[in-house]
C-alpha cells in the first residue's frame, strides 16, 4: 500500500496540473494564442533557465559515462524497434515515420524532468537528480531530434532529404535547452579549473541569481498547464488499431523492457532509475505532432499519439513507478 501511495504522490500532481490546463482551455481562460505563446515561453525561457540553474548549483564530481551510454543505446534500440513495429502495422507510407517517432520520442523536457525530481524528498537526492537529468539532456534532446528527423524524412520518401536534414540540424544547434545545458557545463568546468570563480553570480550578483531562480521555479507548473491546454480530443479515432499498439508500446512495453534490463544489470542507483523513468516512460513529445505535419507525415495520427500517450501515461507511470519501488530500484 505504501508503494502505491508513493506512486500516486509522484504522478498525481502532474496529472492534476495537466487536467487544470485542459479545463482552463475549455473554459476560455486560456486562448489558442495564449497557449501558443505559453509554449514558446516554456521552451525558450523557463525550461532553459531551469536546466542552467540546476547545473550552476551543482558540483560535477564525475560524469556518469556508463549511465549515459546505457540511455543512448536504449533510445537507439527503441528507434529500431519502432521501425519494425511501423513496418508491421502501417499500410501507409506517411504513417511509418509518425509511428516510429511516437514510440521512442518522449516528452522529456515538459513532463520527464519534473517527474524525475518529484520522486525524492531528500534535498541531496533531488539535487543529484536535477544535476544528472541536466547532463543527460545534452545527449537525449539532440538524439531524439536527429532520429525523429531521420524517420520522418527517409520513411516518407521526401525528394529533398538533404535540405530537410540540414535545416533540422541547424534548428537543433539553436535549441535553447541544449545551449543552456552547454553553458551550465561550461560553468562547471570553469569552476573546476578556476575555483576562485566558484559562485560569482550567486555571491556577488544575487539579484540576477534570484531572477533566474524565479523563472526556473515557474517551469514545472507552467509547462504542465500548457501540456494539458494543448490536448485536443476532438479528432475522430480513425486509426484505433495502430494507435492502441503505439500507446501500449510507448507507455508500457518499451519502457518496461528497458527498465527491466537496467534492473537486471544491478549497476544503477535510484537517481539513475528516476531519470530513466522520465526519459523512457514519459508520453510522446508534443512537438512531434508539429514536426510530423511540417514533414508531410500523417498529422492526425501524430496528434492522436500525443493525446492518448499523455492520457494513458497517468496510469502507466503509476504502474511503472510502483513496480520499481516494489523491486527496490527507487
Amino acid at each position: 500500500m505504501n508503494n502505491l501511495l508513493f506512486s500516486l504522490n509522484v504522478v498525481m500532481p502532474l496529472a492534476i496540473l495537466m487536467a487544470m490546463g485542459y479545463l482552463f482551455k475549455k473554459q476560455g481562460l486560456f486562448t489558442d494564442g495564449f497557449v501558443k505563446a505559453g509554449n514558446k515561453l516554456c521552451f525558450y525561457v523557463l525550461l532553459s533557465c531551469s536546466l542552467f540553474k540546476n547545473l550552476y548549483d551543482s558540483v560535477l564530481n564525475e560524469i556518469p559515462y556508463r549511465f549515459i551510454i546505457f540511455v543512448v543505446i536504449s533510445i537507439i534500440a527503441e528507434f529500431v524497434l519502432g521501425i519494425i513495429l511501423a513496418k508491421a502495422i502501417s499500410d501507409r507510407k506517411n504513417q511509418e515515420g509518425v509511428i516510429v517517432q511516437g514510440v521512442f520520442r518522449s516528452n522529456f523536457a515538459y513532463i520527464g524532468i519534473p517527474l524525475s525530481t518529484m520522486m525524492f524528498t531528500e534535498s541531496q537526492l533531488v539535487t543529484q537528480t536535477s544535476n544528472e537529468i541536466s547532463i543527460i539532456t545534452i545527449f537525449t534532446i539532440p538524439l531524439f531530434n536527429v532520429l525523429a528527423v531521420g524517420a520522418l524524412t527517409y520513411m516518407n520518401d521526401h525528394q529533398s532529404d538533404e535540405n530537410l536534414l540540414a535545416a533540422s540540424l541547424k534548428n537543433l544547434a539553436k535549441n535553447p535547452c541544449i545551449i543552456s545545458v552547454c553553458l551550465g557545463i561550461a560553468v562547471l568546468l570553469l569552476r573546476m579549473a578556476v575555483p576562485s570563480v566558484s559562485f560569482v553570480m550567486k555571491d556577488r550578483f544575487g539579484f540576477v541569481y534570484k531572477v533566474l531562480g524565479y523563472l526556473a521555479s515557474m517551469s514545472t507548473p507552467f509547462s504542465l498547464l500548457m501540456v494539458g491546454a494543448g490536448l485536443n480530443f476532438s479528432h475522430s479515432l480513425t486509426n484505433i488499431r495502430k494507435l492502441s499498439l503505439v500507446v501500449l508500446a510507448k507507455n508500457l512495453v518499451f519502457p518496461g523492457l528497458i527498465l527491466l534490463a537496467a534492473a537486471l544489470m544491478k549497476s544503477f542507483s535510484p537517481v539513475d532509475f528516476a531519470v530513466m523513468v522520465s526519459c523512457f516512460a514519459s508520453p510522446t513529445a508534443v512537438s512531434s505532432a508539429v514536426m510530423a505535419r511540417e514533414m508531410k507525415g500523417d498529422g492526425e495520427l501524430a496528434n492522436e499519439i500525443v493525446v492518448y500517450t499523455t492520457l494513458f501515461s497517468i496510469l502507466s507511470l503509476v504502474i511503472i513507478i510502483y513496480a520499481l519501488r516494489t523491486a527496490g530500484c527507487l
